[in-house]
């Protein structure tokens, strides 16, 4: 405890210094996930179109397909810089975005479209490797990145589409800068589990790379968290798999 004689201010002001007391941080659940407790964001359930945390990248310039996106603000504006980078040495090319922000209700819908039709259901297979199919290039709900407003898809969702031509232009000029915006290609090839390559699929490290410690730290160390019954078809088939899908990425996407 100190005593500090201010005459000027005719008073004595006591200060008192305890070392004992935890330092306070913020918490991050204020900045990242805003007012939306995080194992709701994390699994996408929220409405991404009403959150002040998005906004719609075409209002940056960016383009897109016929259908409306969401991203993260900071996303966004990675990748309009990234965009406008690309743009400017490939002026005879057109980037755009393909897929972006998918809530548990968007991706519920894509899992249980594939679950039901006759291409995955052919073979007489049973319910885990209907479900493994489906897993080489589509998430479980719940367990997609797409839930975090970090990661886009462009153009074209077929390897084939960047060996060749435009495609092969923006992969090569990907595979080069995106890093230099934050950007990453999480699904390469020669990965020993998870889903199969997707050259389309980028995501913007510096928020991901969070939300994928959050995640880990809600459900990574639960198998039952995605299994129960009812939470999505052939969830209790597949739901004890969440936790590797969602970890085997691209070691530089960490």
């Amino acid at each position: 405890m100190k005593k500090i004689l201010y005459p000027a201010l005719g008073a004595v002001i006591i200060f008192i210094s305890y070392t004992g007391f935890k330092k306070l941080e913020p918490s991050p659940s204020i900045s990242i996930y805003g007012n939306i407790p995080p194992e709701e964001y994390l699994t996408g359930r929220f409405s991404y179109s009403e959150n002040p945390l998005f906004i719609k990248p075409e209002t940056l310039g960016i383009p897109v397909d016929s259908r409306s996106h969401y991203l993260r603000k900071e996303a966004a504006e990675a990748l309009k810089q990234m965009h406008s980078a690309f743009s400017a040495e490939n002026p005879g090319i057109k980037l755009y975005l393909s897929s972006s922000t998918r809530n548990f209700r968007d991706q519920k819908a894509i899992w249980e479209n594939k679950w039901d039709s006759a291409l995955f259901n052919g073979g007489g297979k049973d319910p885990l490797q209907k479900a493994l199919k489906i897993l080489n290039y589509s998430s479980m709900p719940g367990t997609s990145r797409h839930h975090w407003g970090t990661d886009v898809d462009i153009n074209v969702l077929t390897n084939d589409y960047y060996e060749t031509g435009d495609g092969k232009v923006i992969y090569t000029w990907l595979n080069t800068h995106a890093r230099e915006y934050g950007f990453c290609q999480p699904y390469t090839k020669n990965r020993r589990k998870g889903y199969l390559e997707e050259r389309w699929h980028w995501s913007y490290i510096p928020l991901a790379g969070k939300f994928l410690s959050g995640w880990n730290s809600n459900f990574g160390g639960d198998d039952n968290a995605f299994k129960k019954a009812g939470l999505f078809k052939g969830s209790e088939h597949a739901g004890h798999l969440a936790g590797m899908y969602v970890n085997s990425i691209n070691d530089l996407c960490r």
